[in-house]
């Protein structure tokens, strides 16, 4: 549909960017259950268990406006597995933030790409190193 701009066999059909979207910010983010350490694990936790080998002085390979509105660093935080995006503690409850990157945690998910950051591959393009088969 992007290629041909909505033009698809039998006529013509209406279609938008995905980032133009709205987000929606919903409030279930503190019904999920606590990790346990044994079936359910933290983020962090979760990186270091798949085994990802990126060095902590690698280049970094996300591409995002640092400086950002509230939601959509809120929707960056809770969508990235890894724990990559963080908001300050001192940041402002509305308006603008200044998001915190630590892209050496990133496990290449590409959930960035839905709403306005870019994934560049690391190292020259070989993506995460994982140690473990």
């Amino acid at each position: 549909m992007i290629a041909t701009k909505g033009r698809f066999p039998g006529g013509r059909w209406s279609w938008h960017r995905n980032d133009d979207k709205p987000m929606f910010i919903g409030d279930t983010k503190d019904k999920y259950p606590k990790p346990d350490g044994k079936y359910t694990f933290d983020k962090l936790s979760s990186v270091y268990i798949t085994g990802n080998a990126t060095r902590d002085d690698a280049p970094n390979h996300i591409r995002v406006q640092k400086d950002v509105p509230r939601e959509v660093a809120e929707t960056w935080v809770w969508m990235c597995p890894a724990g990559v995006y963080e908001i300050p503690d001192d940041a402002p409850e509305h308006g603008n933030v200044d998001l915190i990157v630590n892209y050496t945690n990133c496990v290449q998910c590409g959930a960035i790409t839905a709403k306005g950051g870019r994934l560049t591959p690391p190292e020259g393009g070989d993506g995460p190193l994982y140690t473990q088969t």
